[in-house]
């Protein structure tokens, strides 16, 4: 009798158990059912700029790399960009990511003079724009904050031993400008399948004479080639302007001819014409044809 007893009272606390977790249950869906039903009817959408391909850090943005889009007013960042002429021509100061948001202290406008401390220069400074046809640029491995020489080559007339100015130009290279920062990144092109175009231009700050120097041999059309520099190294290079005397004496090499890049054709003491690019091909076969000096022998 007792035993039965015992099974009654376990029967009945087991089902008010249930009976309470199954209104408690109900209670739970329908409070959230009913958080739903209020936050759909009073959701609200705002208009948001969204990144259609990843765009990296320092570089301008164009129509290209971003859209409009309408997303809920809680997924929206509290800083986002409302329209999206705010954003065109801004420079993103981070990494943005396909599909993010833009925000405000994320982006730069480098013609603020509050801007940043990068986009800033001194006082003595102006801000240049350099075209970027040379290969370095062309393969994308330009970005801000590298720093940079600029080598050019450029025919010269000069005079020779006797003081007398020689006819043909000479060309030579020589390093225009040294440890230059690259301030940031300008392209005319748009974004295409998530990949951000190549530099068209380098901003870079300097002095305003250095400015003329670059404006001369930019329109000049003396052809130039970035060099990259190592990380860190702000110092000043002790090169040499190369020209035609200078490889034959950087070389050794022992010329019966007298050559000269800058002419057509190359002419030698008795007047004689060489086809073009004739000299070209006799330095580098005679630089092949050097000895190679053979490593002493170890005792």
């Amino acid at each position: 009798m007792k035993q039965r007893r015992g099974w009654l009272w376990l029967s009945a606390g087991i089902l008010l158990a249930l009976l309470a977790g199954l209104m408690t249950f109900q209670v739970v869906n329908e409070l959230a059912t009913a958080a739903s039903v209020s936050e759909q009817k009073d959701a609200a959408t705002v208009s948001v700029i969204v990144a259609v391909a990843d765009i990296a850090p320092f570089v301008a943005i164009n129509t290209g790399m971003v859209t409009l889009l309408e997303v809920p007013a809680t997924m929206a960042p509290k800083e986002h960009v409302v329209n999206i002429e705010d954003v065109i021509g801004k420079m993103t100061l981070a990494p943005v990511t396909l599909g993010e948001i833009l925000v405000t202290p994320r982006l730069a406008d480098p013609t603020d003079p509050d801007a940043p401390v990068l986009y800033t220069m001194k006082q003595d400074e102006v801000l240049v724009t350099v075209p970027t046809a040379a290969l370095a640029g062309q393969l994308g491995l330009l970005s801000v904050g590298q720093h940079i020489d600029i080598a050019y080559t450029g025919e010269f007339v000069h005079k020779d031993e006797n003081g007398e100015v020689v006819d043909d130009a000479a060309p030579t290279t020589f390093l225009s400008l040294q440890n230059l920062e690259i301030k940031g990144l300008m392209s005319r092109s748009v974004a295409k399948e998530g990949i951000s175009p190549a530099p068209d231009a380098i901003l870079l700050a300097v002095a305003p004479q250095e400015a003329l120097i670059l404006k001369y041999l930019i329109d000049a059309g003396a052809p130039m080639d970035i060099l990259l520099r190592s990380p860190g190294n702000n110092s000043l290079l002790a090169v040499t302007p190369v020209d035609q005397q200078f490889l034959i004496d950087y070389f050794q090499l022992d010329l019966d001819v007298p050559l000269n890049f800058a002419s057509r054709s190359t002419r030698t003491l008795d007047g004689a014409a060489l086809p073009a690019n004739e000299g070209v091909s006799q330095i580098q076969s005679l630089i092949q044809s050097q000895p190679v000096a053979t490593p002493a022998a170890v005792p």
